[in-house]
């Protein structure tokens, strides 16, 4: 559908509506509408115009410029998108944002399932509302896919909504290439120090002692490039060891405990209860 009467935005831009089944609102993230723009020094959006007190706008909002820049005024934050960033923002709230030249965009306002939890955490732990990922050229395939279904009515919800999910989990877990790179290496050295000493009174400050780094640089470090801290990233694993002796042994769960590296029965299965959603003794009975 081409756009017309939007100011600052060019003829040949298109722009489409989607509106969603119960299922989808329900079940799937689902994109209330999406479009291609191409927009000249003129185009300046803001929240308090018609549009921007539609439901179909009042969700989470996905752009990504192709060629150009857009400014970005949130509730929280301001920045500048430029070509092959990613901007994400909550629409919900007061947002504004423009062009001061020619700029060419692919964007998508989305919600449903649990979009408001993946917002909140994408800019809690990015710490931004701007990406230059990586995988920038990923995302754009999967946004222009998005529109092109939509502009022929070929795109299942479900299609749809997988699409949308591969995007956030991009955003959400940029990580370092595990090889190829000084900080990719670091991670990994650390990733075999710890599978070297799962089971031992290891600590963050260990760890970071055993690659050359300071202990908070080495926790952002691995976070930002596996998506866990060291700790989390440690009991996550002490818990798989324990359900394979749980599967596979007679151990006792205290012995078990102690095998994984914990020094007390009790903390292990607070800690296994936890992370599992069962005590041992729970998943051990269901596991055969």
């Amino acid at each position: 559908m081409k756009v017309l009467g939007e100011p600052g935005v060019l003829i040949r831009s298109e722009r489409f509506f989607s509106t969603p089944s119960a299922t989808a609102r329900r079940l799937f993230f689902y994109v209330t509408r999406c479009g291609h723009y191409y927009c000249d020094a003129q185009y300046d959006f803001v929240d308090s115009c018609a549009v921007g007190k539609l439901d179909s706008h009042k969700n989470y909002f996905l752009m990504y410029i192709r060629t150009g820049a857009m400014h970005f005024e949130t509730d929280t934050a301001s920045f500048r998108a430029e070509q092959g960033q990613v901007a994400l923002v909550n629409c919900r709230k007061p947002h504004h944002f423009f062009a001061n030249a020619p700029v060419e965009t692919l964007w998508i306002h989305f919600d449903g399932a649990n979009a408001c939890d993946f917002f909140e955490q994408i800019v809690t732990f990015r710490g931004r509302q701007c990406f230059f990922p990586p995988s920038a050229q990923h995302i754009e395939q999967q946004m222009a896919q998005i529109i092109s279904g939509l502009r022929s009515a070929t795109m299942t919800e479900v299609e749809c909504s997988q699409r949308i999910y591969r995007i956030l989990c991009a955003l959400l877990f940029l990580p370092q290439q595990a090889g190829g790179t000084a900080e990719g290496d670091v991670v990994a050295s650390a990733i075999c120090y710890i599978d070297a000493n799962l089971f031992e009174d290891i600590t963050v400050e260990r760890i970071a002692s055993a690659v050359n780094l300071s202990p908070s640089h080495f926790s952002r470090l691995f976070r930002s490039t596996t998506g866990f801290s060291p700790h989390e990233y440690i009991v996550l694993h002490r818990i798989d060891e324990a359900k394979a002796l749980l599967h596979s042994t007679g151990l006792s769960v205290k012995e078990i405990a102690f095998r994984v590296g914990y020094h007390s029965e009790v903390n292990f299965i607070a800690s296994f209860t936890s992370k599992v959603g069962v005590s041992p003794t729970a998943f051990r009975k269901s596991a055969f």
